[in-house]
């Protein structure tokens, strides 16, 4: 089992756990006592906004998988699936909390809508503070991979600088070298001239004195 499916194992228990859990609680909402329908409603809707939570992080692990395999249009299908279900419980919540206001008096009505008006500002004032929370840290986020990409910006000019100034020195030795290779070529060529001059001299002397020595020679004769 690769880590992605195992990570959505995980999260499908987590899913059925918690709404086993949310149908439960929906179920005895209208048995409380009045003044603790308004605040078991609240809970049941962060339970609800939890699993909302959750599928959306489903839904992107199930992206992780490869694209077109089985596997992955499985998941595809259990997710909007549940997704389904969880619309469903929404549709149960509000059908809960019609029938707490049909069967609540005047006053238990009013103290009820009240608090939940109360109980759903605050919920309001956090989700709003968490999303503030949220935007903040995506701005550091955004601030450190501004600055992380500077630096590496700064760095590779200043790779680029270096390969540069290594680049023109090797240009300059190479350059030196062939005015060395010339010098070198002009030197040797010149010795050469000289070894053929001196060797041409000396077969003349050679030969001087060859033909001195056979006139000699003959003289003597």
């Amino acid at each position: 089992m690769s880590q992605t499916v195992e990570q959505l194992s995980g999260f499908e228990k987590q899913y059925s756990l918690q709404t086993a859990e949310i149908t439960s609680k929906i179920g005895r909402v209208h048995t409380l006592p009045s003044s603790e329908r308004a605040g078991a409603v609240q809970e049941i809707r962060k339970s609800l906004e939890e699993v909302n939570d959750l599928l959306d992080q489903m839904e992107l692990v199930v992206r992780e998988l490869e694209s077109n395999t089985t596997e992955r249009t499985k998941y595809e299908l259990r997710v909007r699936s549940y997704q389904s279900d969880k619309k469903q419980l929404d549709s149960e919540l509000e059908k809960a909390i019609r029938r707490v206001r049909e069967e609540a008096d005047r006053d238990e009505l009013l103290a009820f809508d009240d608090q939940l008006d109360a109980d759903r500002q605050e919920d309001q004032l956090i989700a709003n503070t968490q999303r503030l929370e949220r935007s903040t840290r995506r701005v550091q986020d955004a601030h450190r991979i501004a600055v992380e990409t500077e630096q590496i910006g700064t760095e590779m000019l200043s790779n680029l600088a270096s390969q540069r100034e290594t680049i023109g020195r090797s240009r300059d030795r190479l350059r030196q070298s062939n005015a060395d290779l010339g010098r070198a070529n002009k030197t040797l060529g010149s010795m050469i001239r000289r070894a053929i001059q001196n060797r041409l001299l000396l077969l003349i002397v050679s030969f001087l004195l060859a033909f001195m020595f056979l006139y000699i020679v003959y003289k003597a004769i």
